[in-house]
């Protein structure tokens, strides 16, 4: 399959039923100008190189060497259920690091411990019978191990990591970076011979989230998405930070860009799962905004919430609720939770 570029997506995805959005809606110039683009020569990823491969109890796995760029490249491991027949849908899980999606130390190869079982949605993903591509994040794919002991404690990787891209690449921003580098893990999904490239969804937490939410909007390969507490109000999450969006967000929020018309005019159904940054009182409205212009547009429905108002982390009903949502939108059978209630289970008891 060829591959989308952030750029050709921005430019080549259309509303059904429309000629797409008006400038003041949010028109995909708009977007394509806020996200940047890096040098042509940049984006051409080369081809991936498989690390090393391993089983688990929990699933069989692939480690990858992506190229993103010239002198970059970011770490893939591909998650596959233990008997795995056929082809199956596939789904890109992108966070700091593959390890806290999968569960696993990819040093030792041993199981993370359960205090954080919630969050290892590429764990979870792959026992309910996904192929999942669990994929490490700017800026852990941007700077060397070196520079990243160089960086000053606390959010130093994060300011060093900024500096380093708009060095490297002043029309961009890491926003822009990220979802570039999701939808490069995208390709490598979509080009296993396991996986039904007609059934791919994106599903993240917090930064994975953010990467979920403009990979998905702005590719139309994906077919879902999950966004689990990611800021969709410009006001609830750091978007102004420099490794995302930094002082060009005043200028895009002066020029009408506002998130929800992502969703408006270029989303799949859209799960977002809200706790602390997202809410029912906060993106409510920008949610039932994006309901009206689907309507209006042909594309009615596909945009839920669930909120569990307890804090960052995903609930295990939150959680259900997504995986049964998204096994339906990936004509997959309905998801069988004993495993995750196990997860639940060890994670009460690490608790104690």
């Amino acid at each position: 399959m060829p591959r989308f570029s952030l750029i050709f997506c921005l430019i080549a995805i259309g509303v059904s039923g429309a000629d797409g959005p008006t400038s003041g809606d949010g028109s995909q110039q708009k977007w394509r100008l806020a996200l940047g683009s890096p040098r042509s020569t940049f984006g051409q990823a080369g081809p991936a190189e498989r690390v090393e491969s391993f089983d688990t109890p929990d699933f069989r796995a692939q480690l990858f060497r992506q190229r993103t760029g010239p002198e970059t490249w970011q770490r893939i491991l591909i998650l596959k259920p233990l008997r795995l027949e056929g082809r199956t849908a596939g789904v890109v899980v992108p966070f700091y690091d593959p390890d806290r999606m999968c569960g696993y130390d990819l040093r030792t190869k041993q199981r993370l411990g359960p205090e954080r079982n919630t969050a290892f949605f590429g764990l979870h993903l792959v026992r309910q019978g996904y192929v999942v591509a669990a994929v490490e994040a700017y800026p852990f794919n941007l700077l060397t191990p070196e520079e990243q002991k160089a960086s000053k404690g606390g959010m130093g990787v994060w300011r060093d990591a900024a500096a380093k891209l708009a060095r490297q690449e002043p029309g961009w921003t890491g926003m822009g970076k990220l979802t570039h580098d999701t939808l490069l893990a995208a390709d490598l999904l979509a080009a296993d011979a396991q996986v039904d490239s007609a059934r791919l969804a994106v599903m993240g937490h917090s930064l994975g989230g953010k990467m979920a939410f403009y990979a998905g909007c702005l590719d139309p390969r994906f077919k879902a998405i999950i966004a689990s507490d990611f800021g969709l109000a410009w006001d609830s999450s750091n978007w102004g930070d420099a490794w995302y969006f930094g002082d060009k967000l005043k200028a895009m929020r002066a020029d009408g860009l506002s998130q929800e018309q992502l969703l408006a005019f270029y989303a799949p159904p859209f799960f977002l799962i809200a706790g602390q940054y997202d809410s029912e009182a906060t993106c409510g409205p920008l949610l039932d905004a994006a309901r009206k212009t689907r309507e209006l547009t042909g594309r009615a429905g596909g945009i839920e919430i669930f909120d569990h108002h307890s804090g960052h982390q995903p609930t295990w009903p939150s959680l259900k609720a997504a995986y049964v949502w998204l096994a339906r939108r990936m004509d997959m059978p309905a998801p069988d939770f004993g495993h995750l209630d196990a997860l639940a289970r060890d994670q009460a008891k690490a608790a104690k």
